[in-house]
């Protein structure tokens, strides 16, 4: 199992490649051992069964040492526990149903997703980690062809079947439009140094007409002196209230006085205002059909796998679903 959950792990830092990502995250959990039969004297280990085939303690337990801590931190164990199963329930139905549509997943498919899990970390530090982490390669990969399993089943009984229309759309549009109304907005430019001296020098070199972007590339410490200082634009409440505070009172081309905070001592420049304006219905079309299109995809996602539920044999054991995190 150890193996499992780990090739859980190296795949977290991949692409997500659902668009429902946060919906079915935990459908890419470690790959189970389902191959698991229970012999006399090891029915304590089961937790559930689904159309007959076990999830065991040490399936929860792989499955926990893939999640993120701060998804599970301060909940009590119990809960945290049949979360999990509950979790693992889903994943074995949904394998179970991409099995009966007798469809499959190329081998050519499953190659150009392991090669992209390995370009994210070279083929050098992969192997590594598979090394240290004791991870099976078999297993591995038997993972990564799970993944993609579900994700073949997703799209074709549950995305593919989607659909957004105009009238939605606009309709979304009109009853959201404050969602949609951008701000004034000011282009800010800094040059930030590591002491007041030197900061008061720079000011009276740009009051003596010295280029603010020159300076900037010459000696701001901040990440974007490459651009001349350049911090792009800002609406009401997006900068530190001390720097808002000093570039709401500059005029166009103006330096400001010397700014302390954390990050040093800065000079800060407004090069640029824009009036608010409301953005057009064609701008943000497609970012409103990807929202609908998400919220339907969670609906419909809950009510397939509900579905699913009520059609499959599942069976639990909660009376062995105690100290399995931490026993």
């Amino acid at each position: 199992m150890e193996n499992e959950w780990s090739a859980r792990r190296l795949i977290r830092g991949g692409r997500i490649r659902w668009t429902w990502a946060c919906c079915v995250a935990l459908l890419i959990a470690a790959g189970c051992d389902s191959s698991f039969q229970t012999k006399s004297g090891e029915k304590d280990t089961l937790l559930a069964q689904v159309n007959g085939e076990p999830i065991t303690r040490q399936d929860v337990r792989a499955h926990y040492k893939s999640r993120w801590e701060q998804e599970i931190e301060g909940k009590a164990e119990k809960s945290i526990s049949r979360v999990l199963l509950d979790q693992l329930v889903e994943r074995r139905l949904l394998l179970q149903r991409f099995r009966e549509t007798g469809e499959y997943v190329s081998e050519g498919k499953v190659k150009r997703f392991v090669e992209f899990i390995r370009r994210q970390y070279g083929d050098q530090d992969l192997n590594t980690i598979m090394k240290e982490q004791g991870i099976d390669e078999k297993s591995w990969l038997k993972t990564m062809r799970e993944t993609l399993e579900i994700e073949h089943l997703l799209e074709r009984e549950v995305y593919s079947k989607l659909k957004v229309s105009n009238s939605e759309i606009e309709d979304y549009y009109n009853l959201n439009k404050e969602k949609f109304r951008v701000g004034r907005r000011l282009r800010v430019r800094q040059i930030v140094v590591s002491s007041a001296k030197m900061a008061s020098r720079l000011r009276k070199l740009l009051l003596e007409g010295k280029s603010f972007a020159a300076l900037a590339q010459e000696h701001s410490i901040g990440p974007e002196s490459s651009v001349g200082g350049d911090l792009g634009y800002f609406q009401q409440g997006e900068l530190p209230e001390n720097i808002e505070n000093v570039v709401e009172t500059l005029k166009l081309g103006e330096v400001s006085r010397v700014v302390r905070s954390p990050a040093g001592f800065h000079l800060l420049e407004v090069s640029e205002r824009r009036l608010p304006f409301q953005k057009t219905l064609a701008s943000v079309k497609e970012n409103i059909k990807k929202r609908l299109l998400a919220d339907k995809g969670r609906e419909r996602l809950e009510s397939w796998l509900g579905e699913l539920k009520r059609n499959a044999k599942i069976r639990y054991y909660l009376e062995n679903l105690e100290n399995v995190v931490s026993g």
